[in-house]
Formats: structure tokens, C-alpha cells, sequence
């Protein structure tokens, strides 16, 4: 037994020294993003006033978020009166809030889309490819940071659904089973 604690005590201190801090969105300072929908988006508010909130990070030329995209509004539908709210992110060099509101009704988006001109939102939480999901809880806390699905850029019936599987543990006050599985869209271009 003493060999046992000898061997299992430095192990879990170098896991809880190693363990990072879960990560957060900057929302300390104000962070408002004009959105498709013609409304200036309070971060902070908006973060807030839903059980959890989901930010999907868009790209116009990609098309693997555009077949997820009648996903995206499903899922959007499922679970908000459960409180969760969807938004769309475009945190792209150029991005621009009459570009993306033209683009958005094109598009015939039910969900806001987002324009994070200095591409903020991203930069915090790491966001590097369009499809990239992030859910966080009311106090900006992310708990959940990867891809929609294990589809790409075909729709498939029996895809992993990563994003609703996060979703549904989290409603259940547990963590996501699934732990950053890869985002499969096309890289940002954030600079």
C-alpha cells in the first residue's frame, strides 16, 4: 500500500499542477458585435440571458458549413426552449456587418450572424476553422470547444452528432463525452 501512495501522490500533483484553467470569454470589457438581424449584440448580455450559448464560426467561401447549415437552424430550433441560444460568428479579415446581413437573408439564415471585425471572439477561444463550436455557460465559461459532427463536407445519417451530444450532457449537468473532437471545416483567415 505505502508503494501504491508513493507512486500515485507525484502523479496527482503533476496532473492538478498541469491542469489549465478552463478557459473564458473576455467579457470583463465590452464585447458588441453587429448582427445580421440589424441588432447590435451585447456579448456579455447575450452570454447571459441563455442556459447555454453556442458560437459557430462562419466563413462564406466554405462549404462545409454551408451543408450544415439546415443542421445548424435544426439544432437551433431543438433546443431553445431549453435556453440555449445559437449564433454565427464571422471573425474573417474584411468581415462586414451589411456583407454578412446581405449574406445572411441570401442565405436564409434564422440565426444571427455575428461580425467580430477584430476577430475577438475567435482569438479568445481559439476558433480557427469555420465550423468550429463553442458552448459556454452564463458566466462566459466554455464547456465545450470542437466540431459540430464527424461530417465533413457530406451530410451523412449516421455522423457522430458532437455538438448535441455536448449539449444534451451539459443540460444534464455533466460534461460533454466528447472532449475537442476536431472541427472538419476550412481554415479562418484571421489575419
Amino acid at each position: 500500500m505505502t508503494r501504491w501512495l508513493r507512486w500515485l501522490g507525484p502523479l496527482l500533483l503533476a496532473l492538478a499542477c498541469s491542469a489549465a484553467p478552463p478557459a473564458r470569454l473576455p467579457l470583463g470589457e465590452p464585447l458588441i458585435l453587429r448582427g445580421s438581424d440589424g441588432a447590435n449584440h451585447d456579448l456579455r448580455a447575450e452570454v447571459a440571458s441563455s442556459t447555454l450559448t453556442v458560437f459557430v464560426f462562419y466563413s462564406r467561401s466554405c462549404p462545409c458549413l454551408r451543408v450544415h447549415e439546415a443542421r445548424l437552424h435544426e439544432l437551433a430550433d431543438d433546443y431553445r426552449a431549453r435556453g440555449v441560444s445559437v449564433l454565427l460568428v464571422d471573425a474573417e479579415v474584411g468581415a462586414d456587418p451589411a456583407t454578412d446581413a446581405l449574406e445572411a437573408r441570401r442565405r436564409g439564415y434564422r440565426l444571427p450572424l455575428l461580425t467580430d471585425r477584430d476577430a475577438r471572439l475567435a482569438k479568445a477561444v481559439d476558433a480557427v476553422f469555420a465550423t468550429h463550436a463553442v458552448v459556454v455557460d452564463t458566466s462566459g465559461n466554455v464547456r465545450y470547444s470542437g466540431g459540430l459532427d464527424s461530417d465533413k463536407n457530406h451530410l451523412h445519417p449516421d455522423a457522430r452528432p458532437y455538438l448535441r451530444d455536448a449539449l444534451d450532457d451539459l443540460l444534464a449537468g455533466h460534461a460533454p463525452r466528447a472532449q475537442r473532437p476536431e472541427p472538419l471545416g476550412c481554415a479562418l483567415q484571421l489575419d
